[in-house]
């Protein structure tokens, strides 16, 4: 299939206009200005859309998304987790399945073609049939009441994506947090992360009560945490990294959602760790945290993706990356949007290990691509990421969703 289009975001330096390309099985075969048709092959004309990468939001909560705006801003953090664990039993199967459908076509329109999705309760997932994002399901474990089983879980999960060929769906493996996972269910996640070469990610340096807690201070964790919990590495961290770092709990290449409380003693260990900051620009206003420490993380050369989070915990329900991105250069106006926009495609893709696959639009990458109708302008980039209509038209691995507009 040819698709030829007005202009054609390759990458924020190589822009072609007119933009073709050619996507076969899934996948881009060629792109250039001056393409020609092949023998009986089809070609959609849009000559006015400019078409571009597929955003990839490296953290959400898609199957949270009936939860939206059913807390107010700005609360405690555990008590806002508190009552997140007091919903969970009324989200049955059928409900995060929807959440998960409905969330996920949200993203997609509004430009996101890969989402991180933290999931709790993989069985949910057994009547789920197609999402309209491609979906990295990060299976989240903890072992406040019990030991989870790391191992069978994994393949069942293995299994369940190999009855489903036709979805764009992978896994990466997700310990909740410090204080919800132990060293011990870490380093045994780590364990099959290497084995199975998933992806790793995990929420750290969320809140100061956090920081706290594994400090040995006094903190409200304290109200939603078992009674008898025994933690004998509670109280001797002075940073949820220096936890990871004293209990070999992080991984070279892990993605590390939040890093809101990181402290500049933080950034070696992660530097050298290969580790990838996700900020959450719209969640973190949410909850009224202090000043997002990027200037720091940018200094020291840790790499910074733009996550959306929960639509529980936060007014961006539609997982709009363009409002994050937004929200972020508002921020930290010493950010270009092209810089930006590095952020939610080339950055994220080599954080996931598929920089090859992801992020541009080349030869050999996935055909996850996204046309937009926008003003005529000498930076599509910044017209894009300005923009707030829906998307025209995706493509998710070589399969085109048309966005109906009245």
């Amino acid at each position: 299939m040819l698709i030829c289009a007005g202009t054609l975001v390759e990458s924020p330096g190589r822009i072609h206009r007119p933009g073709h390309l050619r996507m076969e099985r899934g996948g881009i075969t060629e792109i250039g200005s001056s393409l020609s048709p092949l023998a009986g092959e089809e070609v959609i004309h849009l000559p006015e859309i400019t078409l571009a990468p597929g955003w990839v939001n490296l953290h959400a909560h898609l199957e949270l998304a009936s939860l939206s705006n059913a807390f107010p801003p700005g609360n405690d953090f555990p008590i806002w987790l508190k009552q997140i664990l007091a919903r969970l039993p009324g989200l049955t199967p059928e409900v995060r399945r929807q959440s998960i459908r409905l969330a996920s076509q949200e993203a997609l329109k509004s430009g996101t073609t890969s989402v991180v999705s933290i999931t709790s309760d993989l069985p949910a997932l057994a009547g789920l049939t197609r999402t309209a994002c491609r979906v990295w399901w990060a299976l989240e474990f903890m072992d406040l009441q019990s030991r989870p089983d790391v191992a069978a879980t994994v393949e069942r999960a293995m299994a369940w994506l190999s009855r489903n060929p036709a979805n764009a769906w992978h896994l990466a493996l997700s310990p909740h947090a410090p204080y919800t996972a132990s060293p011990k269910l870490y380093r045994e996640i780590m364990d099959s992360s290497r084995i199975h070469k998933l992806p790793f990610t995990t929420h750290l340096a969320e809140s100061p009560q956090e920081t706290s807690l594994l400090a040995g201070k006094k903190t409200s964790f304290w109200d939603i945490l078992p009674g008898d919990l025994q933690r004998d590495d509670f109280g001797k961290s002075k940073s949820p990294v220096e936890w990871c770092r004293e209990n070999h709990a992080l991984p070279d290449g892990a993605m590390v959602a939040h890093g809101n409380e990181l402290v500049p003693s933080d950034l070696p260990y992660l530097k050298e760790h290969r580790v990838t900051v996700v900020h959450c620009p719209a969640a973190h206003d949410w909850f009224g945290r202090k000043a997002f420490p990027f200037d720091l993380l940018r200094e020291y050369g840790v790499p910074v993706c733009i996550g959306t989070d929960s639509p529980a915990s936060s007014p961006n329900s539609r997982l709009d990356l363009r409002t994050e991105i937004r929200l972020f250069c508002e921020k930290h106006p010493q950010v270009s949007l092209h810089e930006a926009w590095q952020m939610i495609t080339t950055t994220p893709a080599r954080a996931l290990g598929y920089e090859s696959k992801l992020g541009t639009l080349q030869r050999g990458c996935w055909a996850d691509w996204v046309g937009w109708r926008i003003p005529a302008s000498p930076d599509p980039i910044a017209a894009i990421l300005q923009g707030k209509d829906p998307a025209e038209i995706s493509c998710v691995g070589g399969k085109i969703t048309m966005h109906e507009t009245i």
